[in-house]
């Protein structure tokens, strides 16, 4: 079934089948780093009615926006962008576009694409934007926002919330839009935990992960019964950036600043697993975690799809499933004899998704337009299609991205064509999908930068015994964030 089907099936109110899809086929990859297309642009959009059985709530406040979002240029729209493949999807889903897509590495994206915004050649109109380096970028005055565009709060409706409340300036206006999105999990060995942990079914697992004290318990579990040779994590930097995802509580109340008792939590829990040596103490992504995590030398880690794939060989995507009536009832598992009693135990392996005790990301994809493009329809036309319009995003739902459309991503939770061989049986959506439902940003987001400035730097000092007690890291924590938010 192509994905112009599901869609119709994603649209039907009263449809309660799964969405199913065959996998599209893709081209042969190229080096390119820029392609232009040989069509003529238009800047038309077709809105899409929402599924009425999805709750979803529109926003009620309208941004004014611009009757007329126009071209000032004939000339083709500049992309910029870290993701090799990138101009296939425009290819695939916005031929009407004559574009320019330059291919730019990471490491050097942000240098280069500054470089860009600040010349007369290959000017960007738009660029891809991550979750690093999102919030200064909103707050520059080289982006626009979508009101500019168009584009309102009440056209995002189906976007999971946090994806645009990330990208917001001073002013609260929107200037980024994601088109992948990156929820995160803890993804576990099989077989380690079964060996560490006595389980390793995901509902089994999830009761034994379930909060940060449970955590810490099941450290101490993993080094008893492995002796010390298997760690819980490989790190403790992850555990900080998913256990501050979870901090709801304002840091200024009334006029001062409270460090309550997550405060505490954290440093008696990082103090725990630093001093007992609990985990393997590896910098996040280096070449050591990694080979903790595939040499099963590491229970778990913190992931997203995204992070699966790069680290222990996801492959995502849509897979067509047999139906149940076509399979033969005579078939065989190879693990029964001729009475039908089981001979044999089948073999422990693979990983497993459970969710993390805070509910967070690590990554996503956004796209941004210059304030310099004269672009603006063109860009907004490509935004819409890559970030709100159905079709497009069943599609890249289907190839495997985890698309920024709440009701998309929930019918991939409900497809049993999304289980997933390489989690064991599991689909990952049905974990995922609610997890990023539940990610909220802090209201605040330049103070949380302050204070998990201020809490790495004391954490480290105090780790290190140049602070001998954790009063004094909550005294030394109140008086540094007093001074830089000019409160003393």
């Amino acid at each position: 079934m192509k994905a112009g089907k599901i869609l119709a099936i994603i649209m039907a109110a009263s449809m309660t089948m799964s969405l199913c899809a065959c996998k599209k086929k893709t081209g042969k990859e190229t080096e390119e780093t820029t392609h232009e297309s040989s069509t003529k642009t238009t800047t038309s959009t077709t809105q899409t009615e929402t599924d009425p059985s999805e709750s979803v709530t529109e926003p009620t406040e309208e941004p004014t926006v611009p009757s007329d979002v126009r071209d000032e240029s004939d000339d083709a729209l500049i992309i910029y962008g870290y993701e090799k493949d990138f101009g296939k999807k425009i290819e695939e889903y916005l031929p009407d576009v004559v574009y320019e897509y330059v291919y730019v590495e990471q490491d050097v994206y942000f240098a280069t694409l500054s470089e860009a915004l600040q010349s007369e050649e290959k000017r960007p109109d738009l660029f891809m934007m991550d979750a690093t380096h999102l919030g200064d970028w909103a707050e520059s005055e080289r982006t626009l926002a979508l009101e500019q565009l168009g584009i309102t709060r009440s056209d995002l409706y189906d976007q999971f919330e946090y994806t645009y409340e990330m990208a917001v300036d001073q002013d609260h206006a929107v200037k980024a839009l994601a088109f992948e999105i990156a929820p995160s999990v803890i993804i576990y060995n099989r077989a380690l935990a079964a060996q560490t942990l006595g389980v390793y079914d995901p509902a089994d697992v999830a009761e034994k992960l379930s909060d940060w004290q449970s955590i810490l318990d099941r450290a101490h579990e993993v080094n008893i019964n492995s002796e010390g040779a298997v760690k819980l994590l490989s790190d403790r930097q992850q555990l900080h950036d998913v256990f501050w995802a979870g901090h709801s509580d304002a840091w200024i109340q009334d006029g001062k600043v409270v460090a309550g008792s997550d405060f505490d939590q954290y440093i008696l829990l990082q103090e725990s697993l630093f001093a007992e040596s609990l985990t393997g103490e590896k910098a996040p992504f280096s070449r050591e975690w990694r080979s903790d995590i595939n040499t099963d030398m590491t229970v778990m880690f913190f992931g997203s799809l995204q992070t699966a794939a790069d680290v222990i060989g996801y492959v995502p995507g849509h897979e067509e499933k047999q139906d149940p009536d076509e399979s033969s009832a005579g078939s065989s598992t190879g693990n029964t004899d001729p009475t039908g009693e089981t001979t044999e135990e089948p073999e422990i392996t693979g990983w497993s998704i459970v969710p993390a005790p805070s509910a967070t990301y690590d990554g996503g994809t956004w796209l941004m337009v210059s304030s310099s493009s004269d672009k603006k329809a063109t860009a907004a036309h490509v935004l819409r299609a890559l970030t709100i319009d159905k079709d497009t995003l069943t599609g890249m739902a289907v190839d495997g991205r985890f698309v920024n459309s709440r009701s998309i991503m929930r019918r991939c939770a409900d497809d049993p064509n999304f289980i997933s061989d390489f989690f064991c049986g599991q689909n990952p959506y049905a974990i995922l999908v609610p997890e990023a439902e539940k990610i909220r940003i802090p209201s605040d987001p330049q103070t949380e930068r302050y204070a998990d400035s201020e809490i790495k730097r004391l954490l480290d000092a105090y780790l290190a015994g140049d602070i001998q007690t954790p009063e004094e890291v909550r005294e030394q924590f109140i008086i540094g964030m007093e001074e830089l938010l000019g409160l003393s």
